[in-house]
């Protein structure tokens, strides 16, 4: 079971006694469901789970009146053995893109108290255009990301000691062992090709099969390209899917900065730079940006013009590569990285 880093966020969450709803957003894949689940049952005395991507019918219960009773009893009514306990219940509204009254609702949940309250969803930033009204101003929201380092290495049996041990060398300046240097930087390796993804991670760690570890980035990558053609609006889908199946490409080339041309002979920005930004607010991309000079703050000395466009994940990226570079890393020849 992997450790991650958010859990104590959610658990520091509980605590607050003026507690608005949650919101966890993510791209898809990186872990949400899994560690909201294991939360509220571990927490809680109570838990109510509905996901809107696996039963469309619970949508229903949010298109009548958002008064936080009736919502309750339209809960009580539809969901299986629900037991519904003020100050004793979780309600996680799972995959809640696709219910965007349930998103309005937040507002009203938020403001009741009586309940704790946990949204996530992959493509938050997708379907916004379809929310009537959005809670602002009354929900708290968490990114969650692919298991960073540090949990990679949890994953991999070291120990939190061993981290704060190499930790303290960096703060003291020292220089580390060669041994602790050699199984360190091996691990960064690994992870820069295994990558943080929780499928991929927990495979790794349990078989150490390098086949297996493409197969399955391969078939999310495959998820994320179905994700483009179901979500995306009209023209829009061709275009994001280009400009996905681009990124390689562009990071192949000893280019400065992002080139439309490369997504299609005759790209520009007013053509696919909408397509990015799906992208991004989809949680699959990052924008790396050229800076004016390096010094504080980076953001405004940043040429918004120059940039660079990379996966949020190396795995996914690495994947993503033509078939003699990907078969030469996954035999191991991590020495090239």
């Amino acid at each position: 079971m992997l450790k991650r880093k958010i859990y104590q966020e959610l658990l520091e969450w509980k605590k607050k006694d003026n507690k608005m709803c949650l919101v966890i957003k993510g791209a898809r894949q990186v872990g949400k469901t899994f560690i909201i689940d294991k939360f509220a049952r571990e927490n809680y005395e109570n838990y109510i789970y509905m996901n809107f991507d696996e039963n469309p019918g619970y949508k229903n219960i949010f298109n009548g009146d958002l008064d936080v009773d009736n919502i309750i009893k339209q809960i009580s009514l539809r969901v299986q053995n629900a037991s519904i306990v003020p100050n004793k219940t979780i309600i996680f509204l799972d995959e809640i893109q696709n219910c965007p009254n349930a998103r309005t609702a937040l507002k009203f949940l938020s403001l009741d108290k009586r309940f704790d309250v946990i949204a996530s969803g992959s493509l938050l930033g997708i379907n916004y255009k379809e929310v009537s009204s959005f809670p602002v101003g009354y929900t708290e929201q968490i990114e969650m990301y692919s298991l960073d380092f540090e949990e990679f290495l949890w994953a991999n049996g070291i120990s939190e000691m061993s981290i704060l041990d190499i930790k303290e060398y960096f703060d003291k300046k020292e220089v580390v062992p060669t041994a602790m240097h050699e199984k360190m930087m091996n691990l960064f390796k690994e992870y820069i090709v295994v990558g943080g993804m929780p499928r991929v991670v927990d495979d790794f760690v349990q078989n150490h099969n390098f086949a297996n570890v493409l197969k399955i980035q391969r078939a999310i990558i495959s998820d994320y390209e179905d994700d483009i053609a179901k979500y995306a609006d009209g023209a829009e889908k061709t275009k994001a899917r280009a400009c996905f199946l681009s990124i390689p490409k562009h990071l192949s080339k000893d280019y400065k900065k992002f080139r439309y041309s490369l997504v299609v002979p005759s790209g520009s920005s007013r053509k696919y730079g909408g397509s990015l930004m799906w992208l991004y607010d989809a949680g699959i991309i990052n924008f790396c940006y050229n800076l004016e000079i390096p010094q504080l703050p980076l953001e405004g000395n940043a040429k918004r013009e120059a940039f660079k466009v990379y996966m949020r994940d190396t795995g996914l990226l690495l994947a993503m590569l033509d078939e003699r570079f990907t078969r030469r890393h996954y035999r191991w020849e991590l020495r090239d990285i």
